[in-house]
């Protein structure tokens, strides 16, 4: 069991890395700021808090939503075998960002000891038992589909209603909504509403405001706006702002 490459990296908000591939598994931990990562079938909002997983030759793209700090740990296939086969995001608690930690120091000091082995063991049993977070939005594979969550990715404050959505794609409203449900396990409307939330985050992390925030993700009323935050993260976007700031 080997780590092929561990990298510090340390990007402004906008930075993008270019679709991608490569034959090794990859785990990102951030320690400040926030990434996307997106495969052809989902993103992946990666913060303080979680660790995300890319099995080897999984193409993906990623960029930066907030100012950030992060590390990229590439390991060989064999320590792939106990991870999952599709990419992920899972809860890193204290103890696991400290062990990632010890992982990186070890692979600097003594890369071919015996210790880093046994640390990389205890590395993948804590990421298997590890929850997972709803930081994934996945995608839908329809070209017609997939130019309505394209567009409302790229709008994510528009009020446009579906009606409106379905018809400039050629679709009717009925069939627009059996596609998402097909395709993404989310109804429409959840789909959107997981959209607008995980673009919340990024501007959540630069600072801004709750309701500059909610304002920016389509919601008029604040209030609703933390009421879906928290349904969906089970902390208030000012709780998420504190935690993440600390």
């Amino acid at each position: 069991m080997t780590i092929e490459q561990i990298a510090s990296l340390i990007h402004p908000r906008r930075h993008e890395t270019q679709w991608h591939r490569h034959p090794t598994c990859q785990l990102y931990w951030v320690r400040r700021g926030m990434i996307m990562v997106e495969t052809g079938q989902a993103q992946y909002a990666l913060t303080l808090g979680s660790v995300g997983w890319f099995p080897p030759d999984w193409g993906h793209g990623a960029w930066i939503s907030a100012d950030s700090e992060c590390h990229s740990l590439h390991l060989d296939s064999l320590l792939c075998a106990g991870l999952p086969a599709s990419p992920c995001v899972r809860a890193a608690d204290h103890f696991l960002l400290l062990l990632l930690e010890r992982v990186r120091l070890a692979h600097e000091q003594a890369p071919g000891e015996p210790y880093l082995a046994h640390l990389l063991t205890l590395m993948i049993d804590e990421i298997e038992r590890a929850a997972e977070l709803p930081l994934q939005l996945p995608l839908p594979t329809d070209r017609r589909a997939r130019q309505v969550a394209e567009w409302l990715l790229a709008r994510p404050e528009s009020a446009i209603h579906q009606d409106a959505l379905a018809q400039q794609s050629g679709l009717s409203s009925r069939t627009l909504s059996r596609l998402f449900s097909q395709q993404t396990g989310l109804s429409f409307s959840q789909w959107r509403q997981q959209a607008r939330l995980i673009h919340a985050l990024g501007h959540l992390l630069q600072g801004e405001a709750v309701a500059q925030v909610a304002g920016r993700c389509g919601y008029e009323n604040v209030s609703a706006f933390i009421a879906a935050f928290r349904s969906r993260f089970a902390l208030t976007p000012g709780q998420f702002q504190a935690r993440q700031m600390r």
